[in-house]
Parts: C-alpha cells; sequence; structure tokens
C-alpha cells in the first residue's frame, strides 16, 4: 500500500493571496501570486495517492471559492496535531 499525501492551502500575512500543495512539498504546486511569502496553513484536505493527477490551478481556485461560499477563508489552521496515516 502506498503512502497517501496530504494536501494543503497556505496564505500570506495578509491572507489575501493564497498557495497550494503537498505538506511534504518544498515548493508550491500552484500560487495566487508569484513571489508571496505563504508560511500560514489555511487548510488540509484530500489524501491522494498520485499527484500527477492533479490540475493544481483549477484545485487552488476551486478551493478559493468553496472557502469564499462557507466564509472560512481567513480562518488558520493549526496542523501540529494532525494524525497521518
Amino acid at each position: 500500500m502506498s503512502q497517501k499525501s496530504l494536501i494543503c492551502v497556505y496564505t500570506n500575512k495578509d491572507r489575501n493571496e493564497f498557495a497550494i500543495g503537498l505538506k511534504e512539498d518544498k515548493k508550491f504546486r500552484a500560487v495566487t501570486k508569484e513571489g508571496e511569502y505563504y508560511t500560514r496553513f489555511v487548510d488540509a484536505f484530500d489524501q491522494i495517492e498520485d499527484e500527477n493527477e492533479i490540475d493544481w490551478k483549477k484545485e487552488l481556485k476551486k478551493w478559493i471559492n468553496d472557502a469564499k461560499k462557507k466564509e472560512t477563508i481567513f480562518v488558520e489552521v493549526d496542523l501540529s496535531n494532525y494524525n497521518e496515516i
């Protein structure tokens, strides 16, 4: 059985730009603005087995639209106690 990866969304200090990637990534897969510093977790979801199957820009846009609808776009998430599979 292969290890699943956790998708994480980050925001900048002003919480107006966003980035997406896998928890273990050193670089983001997609960002809303190049050159920003994305340092805060805002969400984690969907554990996936093959990250090559994801359209990262589309996934980030989808997350932003969903978060705006739920009004959770500015909520920071603490992943320090997250239990991995």
